[in-house]
């Protein structure tokens, strides 16, 4: 089936990019899934559309476990809810709580895969930033604030980067959620997130070092097999 296709080549992608954690992999790699998504996103609703149109689903699933939800996992999993036709929310349970995405089952599966792959790869690129300060002589507390500063501008870039390339192939129309999955979601009357509680050095070199990261990659290597 065309979905199951779709879900294929995204995988194959990140396996590539998994295979070599660099910053122009990774980012390839994520927003190849997001050019195969939009690209055969009409052919989607041709089928959809068809006579043999299939039931669709609006599901909740969750792409992390409870537990301490951390600030930059719950921005990234609204960036890529916006960029796969999701929309990401916290889950709440007693001191614990996970990042879920409601939208159509195939919407979301590769929602999930996507945040997922990017959590490794910001962790991967974070940890060496952080190793990198450290071997420099700064301070624990330094490292950890210019880190978040870091993941500030990584998030900021990866963003823009999604946002660029929509506007480029005019996906506006292709990306739009379902009327389905905008009206669960509006049903469910969530309250407006937290302002985060970490701390941040204003370190503006950390901050570009991450945008920078979070907007590279190498758009002339074919992440994915035709």
């Amino acid at each position: 089936m065309l979905n199951e296709n779709i879900l294929r080549k995204v995988r194959k992608a990140l396996a590539l990019a998994s295979n070599n954690p660099s910053e122009q992999e990774a980012q390839s790699a994520m927003l190849m899934a997001q050019r195969v998504l939009a690209e055969h996103g009409l052919s989607i609703q041709d089928v959809q559309e068809s006579e043999n149109e299939q039931e669709k689903n609006v599901i909740h699933e969750h792409a992390t476990e409870y537990g301490k939800t951390i600030w930059w996992k719950k921005r990234l999993s609204a960036i890529v809810a916006e960029n796969f036709r999701c929309f990401s929310y916290i889950n709440k349970r007693s001191n614990a709580s996970q990042i879920r995405f409601v939208g159509l089952d195939s919407d979301v599966s590769l929602a999930i895969e996507i945040f997922k792959f990017a959590c490794e790869t910001i962790q991967y690129h974070l940890s060496k930033y952080r190793q990198e300060l450290k071997e420099s002589g700064y301070r624990k507390v330094e490292v950890t604030y210019m880190g978040n500063d870091y993941l500030k501008g990584y998030l900021r870039g990866l963003d823009q980067k999604f946002k660029e390339q929509v506007e480029k192939n005019n996906w506006g129309l292709v990306l739009v959620k379902d009327a389905l999955v905008v009206q669960e979601h509006e049903s469910m009357n969530l309250k407006k997130s937290k302002p985060t509680g970490a701390s941040f050095g204003g370190n503006n070199g950390a901050y570009e070092r991450g945008f920078t990261d979070g907007k590279s990659f190498d758009s002339s290597r074919k992440m994915i097999a035709n």
